[in-house]
């Protein structure tokens, strides 16, 4: 998939929906919005190592939604 280009601002997106949907139905504490969580660190990883490879044009708004999330999970 290294030759196929990423669209980070659609992925962050639709996990930013799931995020919001698990913490209003479940709550910060459970296991589903755990899940997610998880995927939305990984998926930051990813974009990170993809970085260095290339520059990835990323949306700053989509990307400080992420980044909150992540503050909520600790």
């Amino acid at each position: 998939m290294d030759s196929a280009i990423i669209d980070y601002n659609e992925i962050l997106d639709q996990i930013y929906t799931n995020l919001a949907n698990a913490l209003n139905t479940f709550g910060a504490s459970s296991q589903q919005y755990q899940n997610i969580l998880k995927i939305l660190k990984e998926c930051l990883d990813d974009i990170d190592n993809d970085k260095k490879k290339r520059s990835a044009a990323l949306d700053p708004d989509t990307l400080s939604l992420a980044m909150k999330f992540l503050e909520l999970g600790r």
